[in-house]
């Protein structure tokens, strides 16, 4: 009996914990859940068993304790059975075929597992994604401004009314609260953070749950889905759930994922220590008496033009052969592929120039106007065809270093604020 009743309060504490939102972080936190119960385990089966019978042989009444404790541990236990097999399948860990004890020490084992957050060498680069956005940030701070100046006022009547004692236990309390309030919809409101490199993807959630760590070679061809608007689903050694970053992110980690799935990026991705330096900028192509806009990126070794609006499509696909149903837009493919040598980018743009009819242009072909001022535009020519398009202000000194490492006479510019 003692063995039932201790297995009745140890069974339902891991059950609740395995159903918990945050249950790694639990059963991190908290070892012995799992331990306990694999402590009872092997002998739960026969002392269950055992008392069922000695209590059908000696006509125990149904709503007595001991069968009654007995009924509720063999319910407890199949609810946890179910509960450890659900744990084990989102984390791509077949449980077909293993007992209670076998799920969880496979669940024990995975707790133990250690993740080291450290680049090793064939990491040179990690790009992050990831951050609580400026509208979630901005609707929580105005309602807890809008509370905390209501509390404060409050309370300066309450002290102006001589009630100090309903001031002191009333208001503090109150500001303690709704301070408390504000930074749990911030954790809430976090979307966790996510990095990519040559060799893993690495998703730390939001709160305090472990980080997940998937080896870009341990995914097959459908490893990663969409889950709803905002969220991707990447099932390899494990599973990683991605959520909260919003639309855009979500979209933009997709695009980066779909880069950095291609065996040969990932490889060429390994020998470089730098990004490639480049620019990207709206532009329009002249030929003949057409013109088409698009967008030009420049490099040290030209400039290239991809007609709008398939850019990050044509070059997705020139540099990987695949395509997404997704939005893919040309910064979040050059985002990835700056990680690979400078040759190899230019294969890859003139193959997407190939593709949709656009423009590549060497250093060493590539004319430019240098009376006209960067502030007004970056303007390129190249026999009769033109290319003009306006830089940041911000990218002017990027502008400027790319187009002085063509060769060439370089005339000095003022740079100046836009009027």
């Amino acid at each position: 009996m003692e063995l039932l009743e201790s297995a009745l309060r140890r069974y339902r504490l891991l059950s609740e914990a395995l159903s918990a939102r945050g249950w790694r972080r639990r059963l991190r936190d908290d070892p012995a859940l799992l331990r306990e119960v694999l402590e009872l385990e092997p002998a739960l089966p026969e002392a269950l068993e055992r008392t069922e019978r000695r209590g059908a042989q000696e006509g125990w009444p149904e709503g007595s304790s001991i069968p009654r404790t007995a009924r509720r541990v063999r319910e407890l236990r199949e609810e946890l059975s179910a509960r450890a097999r659900k744990r084990l399948a989102t984390l791509l860990f077949p449980s077909e075929g293993l007992s209670l004890e076998g799920c969880l020490r496979r669940l024990e084992a995975l707790q133990g597992e250690s993740l080291d957050l450290e680049r090793t060498a064939g990491e040179p680069f990690a790009l992050h994604l990831g951050s609580v956005s400026g509208k979630r940030k901005y609707v929580v701070s105005v309602l807890y401004v809008l509370g905390s100046l209501g509390l404060w006022g409050l309370m300066w009547l309450l002290l102006g009314s001589g009630n100090w004692g309903l001031a002191l236990g009333v208001g503090l309390p109150a500001m303690a609260l709704w301070l408390a309030g504000a930074v749990a919809l911030l954790r809430r409101w976090v979307p966790g953070a996510v990095w990519l490199t040559p060799e893993r993807l690495l998703w730390m959630a939001p709160g305090d749950e472990p980080p997940v760590s998937v080896r870009w070679d341990a995914l097959s061809a459908d490893a990663i889905q969409q889950d709803g608007r905002e969220g991707l689903i990447v099932r390899g050694g494990q599973v990683l759930q991605v959520s909260g970053l919003g639309r855009q992110e979500s979209a933009r980690l997709r695009t980066l994922l779909e880069v950095f799935r291609d065996e040969r990026v990932r490889a060429q991705a390994k020998q470089v220590d730098r990004p490639v330096e480049l620019l990207r900028y709206p532009a329009l192509l002249r030929r003949g008496a057409a013109w088409t806009e698009g967008q030009a990126v420049m490099t040290g070794r030209g400039v290239y033009f991809l007609p709008d609006p398939t850019s990050g499509v044509a070059l997705l696909r020139a540099a990987t052969g695949r395509s997404l149903d997704s939005q893919v837009e040309l910064d979040w493919v050059l985002e990835g592929l700056r990680w690979q040598p400078a040759s190899e980018l230019d294969t890859y743009l003139v193959r997407a120039v190939a593709e949709v009819g656009g423009a590549a242009w060497s250093s060493s072909d590539a004319r430019v106007a240098w009376d006209i001022p960067l502030e007004q535009e970056v303007h390129l020519s190249r026999g009769p065809e033109v290319l003009v398009g306006k830089v940041g202000f911000d990218e002017r000194d990027l502008a400027h270093k790319l187009l002085s490492s063509w060769g060439g006479t370089v005339q000095a510019f003022a740079r100046k604020p836009y009027s």
